[in-house]
């Protein structure tokens, strides 16, 4: 079943349909580099709607609305009232079937009178953000040319802060062994409790579109493994990562699996 975000019956769009081109689709490309400040900002609206997306769908099994998504934190609250940076936006999404695997669209249009200047988006799980001048300030749909495809920039900031919460947690385990643990390295939840790491991994087991896949604890001789993977692989991030007491963490191309102490290290 179709849900679509609240907003007012006439800012809602009619499904999607192929076009001609003497209708009103947009059918003038843009490239990054002529793109204004707010068209940027939108992007980045776009970017985090995306991840907020895929982190309660691995939480849920389920996409869902901007509401419910700022309800759990995933986004701030003026995305979540789907108006922000003088756009209106409309989410729409649909469960899995034997076919057709789950989904969810983003669209968003000008609030104000629009200019041949005025870009409408568009984006859908696939992670492609879509964008053009619609004559009527329409909602951007799927005809849309790719403004910014689902490229590497994403992925490479993914995996950056995943590395970088691992440090940490890492750091934290030294750090509880030496302390409280006498000895014993802790659980994620045994590290966020005694307020050494609050961040990252530590606080969700789904992060920067990452999530958790193992923390490891060996009692003697006193050891420990964390192995975080992509939520979607090849979207969401590429490389696997590892770590363990020894502090030398480990990633690797793994097709999604997890990284272990094999792969190379990563300074």
């Amino acid at each position: 079943m179709m849900v679509f975000a609240a907003i007012t019956p006439s800012q809602q769009p009619k499904t999607t349909v192929e076009r001609s081109a003497s209708t009103d689709s947009a059918n003038t490309a843009t490239t990054l580099d002529t793109l204004t400040t707010n068209d940027q900002l939108m992007l980045n609206a776009f970017r985090s709607i995306h991840s907020a997306e895929m982190t309660y769908q691995a939480m849920t099994g389920e996409y869902t609305v901007l509401s419910t998504l700022g309800q759990a934190g995933l986004i701030d609250p003026q995305l979540a009232s789907a108006s922000r940076y003088g756009y209106l936006f409309i989410v729409s999404f649909y469960g899995g079937t034997a076919q057709m695997m789950p989904g969810f669209d983003v669209r968003a249009r000008p609030r104000f009178p629009v200019t041949t200047r005025t870009l409408s988006f568009y984006m859908d799980q696939s992670c492609d953000i879509r964008g053009g001048y619609h004559a009527t300030g329409g909602f951007g749909d799927i005809h849309d040319p790719v403004i910014e495809p689902c490229g590497t920039s994403q992925l490479t900031e993914n995996e950056r802060l995943s590395i970088a919460s691992m440090r940490e947690i890492y750091n934290a385990e030294i750090t509880y062994q030496s302390t409280i643990g006498a000895g014993q390295f802790g659980t994620l939840a045994q590290l966020y409790n005694a307020n050494l790491v609050t961040t990252g991994f530590a606080a969700s087991p789904y992060y920067r579109d990452y999530r958790v896949n193992a923390l490891i604890i060996i009692p003697e001789p006193a050891g420990f493994s964390f192995t975080v993977v992509p939520l979607n692989y090849g979207r969401s991030g590429r490389r696997s990562f590892y770590i363990d007491q020894t502090g030398v963490l480990r990633g690797a191309d793994k097709n999604g699996l997890p990284a272990n102490e094999n792969d190379p290290p990563i300074l």
